[in-house]
């Protein structure tokens, strides 16, 4: 299983030999945030199974929510949390809103194309995201 860190870390490297510095950059910042933002707010939707995977792994093998979830963790809910209220905390104005929806969402075309998420979950993601970059 690919993890969310791992899937990251692999979409930030194929996409930097195809972006231009600065594009890169702001891809690269929007991918960090959300991972801290995953990483900060994990326990708050855990199921109980993975709660009970989350404590055990990160305990014993001091493992972080994204060195131990894979992509098809990454819900609607949380996408929403995300640029709703974590981006504009963090200081993100409407622009940077835009620009994180839009790049969630190639990121989730990228995981769709490497088999990390299903038809289903992709189509989910992506219509909570079309209503962001419509917005902003």
């Amino acid at each position: 299983m690919t993890t969310i860190n791992e899937a990251f870390r692999m979409f930030l490297n194929e996409q930097e030999a195809s972006l231009k510095p600065d594009a890169f950059l702001d891809l690269e910042d929007v991918i960090l945030l959300y991972e801290e933002f995953l990483e900060f707010s994990a326990e708050d939707s855990f199921s109980e199974e993975d709660r009970e995977l989350y404590n055990a792994r990160h305990e014993h093998e001091n493992r972080s929510y994204c060195d131990i979830f894979g992509p098809e963790h990454l819900t609607p809910s949380r996408i929403k949390e995300f640029l709703d209220d974590y981006v504009v905390e963090v200081g993100g104005g409407k622009k940077f809103i835009g620009t994180a929806a839009k790049v969630i969402e190639k990121f989730f075309e990228w995981a769709k194309g490497k088999g990390y998420i299903d038809e289903k979950a992709f189509e989910v993601n992506s219509e909570v995201l079309r209503k962001y970059k419509k917005r902003y």
